[in-house]
């Protein structure tokens, strides 16, 4: 009986092709794993984002407003990196609870800015809350990080809910915009140059004016 073994050039064209289909086959899977990835990351700043949404419009839904209470702030600081809008925003906010007899509230400052990481490119939303409503330094507190890598953060008010202003100061107005919008910019990822905007318009109650 005649027995014959694969040659050895079968063998290297086995091995080729298995070596092709593998390699092919990685390749897939790298780029199935980084569109994952990238997707996952999309996912997380927008989840990020829609979070600042929920907490800014909580604290202007539960915003207090005294008008001749002169330690009370109401403030947008317009700031410029760049050629960017980068504000600070400043406002008191409550926590009320029920009471059969009296309404109580806690009164406690919040604000919301963006500050440069270690390399000065990237900026990131924060938050803060204090208990001590101080006019003269009103980002006390323990700074929260809410959005990465944010390119613009603007926040303008307006009486009419059309005609919004750039910055709204409560010391300078000595009133309250009946509206406020935040506009806030922002990059899925540090390695991208794409950006995403969200626009958020709340209209605060006047709990005591």
């Amino acid at each position: 009986m005649n027995r014959r073994g694969f040659t050895l050039i079968e063998l290297l064209i086995v091995i080729g092709l298995t070596g092709f289909i593998f390699t092919t086959l990685m390749a897939v899977y790298m780029q199935v794993k980084k569109l994952t990835y990238d997707q996952t990351r999309v996912s997380s700043q927008s989840a990020a984002v829609m979070d600042f949404a929920v907490a800014i419009s909580y604290d202007l839904g539960n915003l207090i407003f005294e008008k001749y209470n002169t330690r009370q702030v109401f403030s947008v600081q317009k700031e410029t990196h760049g050629g960017k809008r980068f504000d600070a925003f400043a406002f008191p906010s409550a926590s009320l609870n029920g009471n059969p007899s009296v309404l109580q509230a806690r009164s406690f400052m919040v604000s919301y800015f963006v500050e440069p990481d270690a390399n000065g490119q990237d900026y990131t939303l924060y938050r803060t809350e204090d208990m001590f409503i101080d006019a003269r330094n009103p980002y006390r507190g323990v700074a929260v990080p809410l959005v990465k890598y944010v390119t613009e953060f603007r926040v303008e008010g307006s009486m009419s809910g059309m005609d919004y202003e750039e910055s709204w100061d409560f010391k300078l107005r000595r009133e309250m915009p009946r509206y406020v919008r935040v506009t806030i910019r922002y990059k899925a990822s540090e390695n991208t140059t794409d950006e995403n905007e969200y626009i958020l318009e709340v209209r605060p109650p006047i709990l005591w004016n």
